[in-house]
């Protein structure tokens, strides 16, 4: 697996707290992906990584996509 997807081991995790899988959406959002693209390198459908972004963005209260990698790369979740 790509080191962009590696997560550390799975631990309790308050609510407001990014999933791993939704640290995997984000990061590759950081990279430019659409969420067709993103789908296709999760093997999940554009409409689930819409739901995954929607997750995130209320979690990180970003407004959109940029301001979303924003916030989690100032609170440590992305590198």
């Amino acid at each position: 697996m790509n080191d962009a997807f590696r997560t550390a081991p799975r631990r309790s995790r308050p609510s407001s707290e990014l999933t791993d899988r939704e640290v995997q959406v984000l990061t590759l959002v950081s990279h430019g992906k659409t969420n067709k693209q993103i789908g296709a390198v999760l093997y999940l459908s554009p409409a689930t990584i819409h739901s995954h972004l929607k997750k995130v963005f209320r979690k990180l209260d970003a407004n959109d996509r940029a301001h979303a990698v924003a916030q989690a790369f100032r609170a440590g979740m992305l590198q």
